[in-house]
């Protein structure tokens, strides 16, 4: 039967799926700090065809991909014409002027979408929350984290649930024109407010019964975590990609394909 609510995980046997959690989320963290290196926007150009390998790796739901690249599509168009819009207020020429950051801003948010959903798609919840574990985040963090998203996805959930009682009614919800659902959300909210204070206890019982409490000091996790030779080459390949850029920032290093810094 096809979901009503959409989930994050992937479920797959890839390459990426076989990945230690840890050296997953080692790798988001070592994208973040490349975002905040990278030199100029040819770099960030270079991420985002990273990015497309890792999710043809990964085997990305492209229904996934187009929707969130189309999300992007306004703040991409934003950031290069609005600067090109006032060059032309001021009389000057559209394109007569300097786009590096613009580019590189937007080039950084493709890579970064693309890279967390090769990573995240292919971990389900329960591997994220151990993860960090493994790496020693506090257990309040962790189950919070697990907490927050099971009680989204409830409430999405129950969300459909209440649409469909509406519905038997007779008083249907429009949910194809996103403007008349807004309309509608006000005779939703008083039900969905309801059913998150019946659910949040709940939810909470569950993950205790399911051995998640930040009140104990142990931490049981659900999933093995074991570094082998494809994790280690993952997060190393990682660690040397930032390591380069590093590099390359303090001049000690130039790349041939691609531009260095300018003093």
């Amino acid at each position: 039967m096809k979901r009503r609510v959409p989930v994050i995980y992937n479920d797959r046997d890839t390459w990426f799926h076989r990945r230690d959690p840890r050296a997953k989320l080692g790798v988001f963290v070592l994208m973040l700090l490349y975002m905040y290196l990278a030199p100029t926007w040819e770099w960030m150009l270079a991420m985002v065809v990273v990015g497309l390998g890792l999710v043809i790796v990964a085997r990305v739901p492209p229904l996934w991909i187009g929707a969130l690249l189309a999300l992007q599509v306004t703040n991409v168009i934003g950031i290069l014409a609005f600067p090109a819009i006032e060059r032309m207020v001021t009389g000057g020429s559209a394109f007569g002027g300097d786009f590096d950051f613009g580019l590189k801003l937007a080039f950084s948010w493709q890579a970064a979408l693309l890279i967390s959903a090769s990573l995240f798609t292919t971990m389900e919840l329960t591997e994220i929350t151990d993860g960090l574990r493994g790496l020693g985040v506090p257990e309040l963090a962790c189950f919070t984290l697990e907490y927050v998203f099971l009680l989204f996805y409830v409430t999405i959930s129950d969300l459909f649930r209440i649409m469909d009682g509406m519905k038997v009614k007779g008083l249907g919800i429009e949910t194809k024109n996103p403007i008349k659902f807004a309309r509608n959300m006000p005779s939703l909210a008083v039900p969905m407010f309801m059913s998150v204070l019946q659910r949040s206890n709940t939810m909470m019982s569950v993950l205790q019964m399911r051995g998640y409490s930040f009140s104990r000091g142990d931490r049981e996790l659900r999933h093995d975590l074991k570094f082998d030779a494809g994790d280690v080459l993952l997060f190393g390949t990682g660690v040397l990609v930032l390591g380069g850029t590093v590099a390359v920032n303090f001049g000690f290093l130039t790349v041939p394909i691609l531009p260095s810094p300018t003093p």
